[in-house]
């Protein structure tokens, strides 16, 4: 077992009784530990994903691309908690702490970081679902009426700031901010390009290519301004 459809699934031993196996202690101990040792290397790995990636690799990524990973996050730490819980891996860890193994301590540090991570992820996923629609907006809708949705977006960003427990800082809002920025851009050059200025110009239509830079700047304005009188 391993990574499925975003969801880490933890491998389990056949325990007592199933086919002869853990029949001798020391084996059963060295097997059940091999496990926790699996166990902590996927849980690490959860933990270690970065919602910057994307940024910290020069691409583009728009809010769509945040909301989507605190979700995956959650999915992803909540199935591993609804798992740890489970009858045969509570047996397990519950083996290996009256072995005395040396591997709990550390496991169970790496499960209350396992935790907080959880609750982290389950509350911006609670927040930020009450920006989907928006950033569908600013994904989809027609450049000219962006404008109208700017503020309302704003708005709920500072209702999130005041009201979330985690997603509260300067880091998480920065990352917002910069990926609708990036909706912006995609929208203004879906818009009009620049071979597409060009173009225009070419066929005696410079009037229009003026048209469309400057519906682009007003509306990069609007979301500036806008952005400044929450800020």
């Amino acid at each position: 077992c391993g990574q499925v459809s975003a969801e880490t699934r933890l491998p389990t031993p056949p325990l007592d009784g199933e086919h002869g196996a853990l029949s001798e202690t020391h084996n059963r101990i060295a097997l059940l530990e091999g496990t926790l040792l699996t166990w902590k290397k996927q849980i690490k790995n959860v933990l270690q994903q970065d919602p910057e990636a994307q940024l910290k690799l020069g691409l583009n990524p728009t809010p769509d691309t945040e909301i989507s990973f605190w979700k995956t996050r959650a999915n992803n730490l909540n199935s591993i908690s609804e798992q740890l819980s489970s009858k045969p891996n509570r047996r397990i860890l519950r083996a290996l702490e009256i072995a005395k193994s040396t591997y709990c301590t550390d496991f169970s540090k790496l499960c209350r970081e396992a935790r907080k991570a959880r609750d982290e992820a389950n509350d911006n996923v609670k927040y930020l679902q009450t920006l989907e629609k928006w950033m569908r907006k600013l994904n989809e809708d027609d450049v000219e009426n962006l404008t109208a949705i700017f503020k309302p977006i704003m708005h709920t960003l500072m209702l999130i700031w005041k009201h979330s427990t985690h997603y509260n800082t300067p880091n998480r809002l920065v990352v917002m901010i910069r990926e609708m920025c990036n909706s912006v851009i995609d929208q203004s050059c879906r818009f009009i390009s620049g071979e597409q200025i060009f173009l225009l110009i070419e066929n005696e239509e410079a009037n229009s290519a003026v048209d469309h830079i400057t519906l682009v700047l007003n509306v990069c304005g609007s979301f500036k301004n806008t952005y400044f009188d929450y800020k």
